[in-house]
C-alpha cells in the first residue's frame, strides 16, 4: 500500500512500551487482558499458557460504532491463535478491513509466549525483525475490583455449546456515576463473555460502551490438535533483538517499593500496577518535508499517563528531525487512556516510554 497521507496507526504495548506505525486502516492493539474487565477494550484473544491443551483457532473480531450524526463505521478482522501442548501460545494480528471487505488480509504482528523461558518475542512481518524480552510472564487476567468507582452487575447467563465445548455465560454491567469522566450524566458500560472451561478461554465475548460502540469477539475455526511447532519460532532471515523485562523497567524511570518512584508516579507493568492502555488514539501526520526526504524512523518519547487517562509531561527521548518530533508529541498529546491500576485497584499515574515509528510504504 502506497501512503500518500498518513493512515491511522498500528499501536503495540510491550512492557510499556508503544510503537506506531504508519501504514494500515484502522489501529489495532496487543493482547490485552481477557475477563470482566469492563474498561478493557479488546484487540487480542486472551490465551493462558496452559500445558496439555493444543489447539488452533480463528478468532473473528467485529468493532461497530454509530455516530450521532446516525453514520455507521465498522471494521473486522481475522486473526489467528494458537497453542501447544507445552502450553506455548500464538497470537497471529491481522490488518483490519471494512465490514464488507475480503477475509485475505495481511498479517502485521505475530506474538509468541514461551513461559518454560519465560520470554515473549513480538514478531514484525513488515519489517523481518524479531524482539524478544526475557523474564515476563503471562498477561494476568482482570476483574472489576471492589471499591472502585464504578457500580458493578452480574448476571449469570447459562450455558450453550460453541464450536463443540460447553461454555458458561456471564454479563457484567458497570454503571459510570455524572462527572466521573467529564460525563453530565451517568452511562453503562455491559460486557457478556461465554467461557470454556476445557480450554481455558473465551470462546464468545460481546462488549457494548456507548462511548467507543459495540465488539464483538467470536473463536471459529477451533481444532483441538497439536499445532505446528514452526509457529513458535521464529522464522529464517528475521533480525532478532533481546532485552531484559529489567532493562525496560529501567527504561520507565527508577521506581522504589512496589513500583513507585519517588516523585509519586508508578511505573506500569511493575509490583502490582497494571499497564495502561491507549482507547482513543488520534495518529502522527507525515510533514511536506519528511515525506519529500522519504524519511523513515522512530521518535520516542517518554511521557506520564495521569489517573485521568490524559498524556502529559511529553518529553522527546531520542529525535528523528525534520518536523516528525514536533507531529509525534502533537499526536500523543491527544491521547486517552484507560489508566493503570495500582495495587489497591484504583487509577495511578504512571511513566511509560512510547516509540512512533514513521515508515512510508
Amino acid at each position: 500500500m502506497k501512503l500518500l497521507r498518513s493512515r491511522p496507526a498500528l499501536l503495540c504495548f510491550a512492557f510499556a512500551s508503544l510503537t506506531v506505525v504508519l501504514c494500515f486502516c484502522v489501529p489495532i492493539f496487543s493482547q490485552v487482558t481477557q475477563g470482566p474487565a469492563l474498561s478493557d477494550w479488546n484487540y487480542g484473544e486472551r490465551i493462558p499458557p496452559v500445558a496439555n491443551l493444543p489447539f488452533t483457532a480463528t478468532v473473528e473480531f467485529e468493532n461497530v460504532n454509530q455516530l450521532g450524526d446516525g453514520t455507521v463505521i465498522s471494521h473486522k478482522t481475522y486473526n489467528h491463535i494458537a497453542r501447544d501442548s507445552m502450553g506455548r501460545t500464538r497470537h497471529e494480528v491481522h490488518q483490519w478491513i471494512g465490514a464488507n471487505g475480503s477475509q485475505e488480509t495481511k498479517i502485521i504482528r505475530i506474538t509468541l509466549y514461551d513461559p518454560a523461558t519465560r520470554t515473549t518475542t513480538e514478531l514484525s512481518p513488515l519489517t523481518k525483525t524479531a524482539r524478544q524480552i526475557s523474564g515476563m510472564a503471562p498477561y494476568p487476567v482482570s476483574s472489576p475490583r471492589p471499591g472502585s468507582k464504578t457500580a458493578s452487575s452480574s448476571e449469570d447467563l447459562g450455558t450453550q455449546t460453541i464450536e463443540g465445548l460447553q461454555v458458561r455465560g456471564e454479563r457484567i454491567s458497570q454503571t459510570f456515576p455524572a462527572n466521573i469522566l467529564g460525563n453530565d450524566r451517568p452511562f453503562i458500560v455491559s460486557a457478556e463473555y461465554w467461557y470454556s472451561e476445557e480450554l481455558q478461554i473465551n470462546l464468545r465475548s460481546k462488549r457494548s460502551d456507548p462511548r467507543v460502540g459495540t465488539q464483538t469477539i467470536q473463536v471459529t475455526q477451533l481444532l483441538r490438535r497439536e499445532p505446528d511447532a514452526d509457529l513458535f519460532t521464529i522464522p529464517e532471515g528475521y533480525q532478532v533483538t533481546n532485552q531484559a523485562l529489567s532493562q525496560l523497567q529501567a527504561y520507565a524511570g527508577s521506581a522504589s517499593v512496589d513500583g513507585f518512584s519517588a516523585n509519586g508516579l508508578a511505573k506500569a507493568g511493575v509490583g502490582r500496577t497494571s499497564i495502561p492502555t491507549c482507547v482513543y488514539c488520534p495518529n502522527p501526520e507525515y510533514t511536506d518535508k519528511a515525506r519529500a526526504a522519504k524519511l523513515s524512523g522512530s521518535v520516542v518519547l517518554r511521557l506520564v499517563v495521569t489517573a485521568e487517562g490524559n498524556a502529559e509531561n511529553i518529553t522527546v527521548v531520542r529525535k528523528l528531525g525534520l518536523g516528525l518530533d514536533e507531529k509525534a508529541v502533537e499526536a500523543v498529546q491527544q491521547w486517552r487512556f484507560k489508566p493503570a491500576s495500582g495495587p489497591d485497584g484504583n487509577p495511578v499515574a504512571t511513566v511509560v516510554p512510547v516509540e512512533v515509528t514513521f515508515r512510508l510504504r
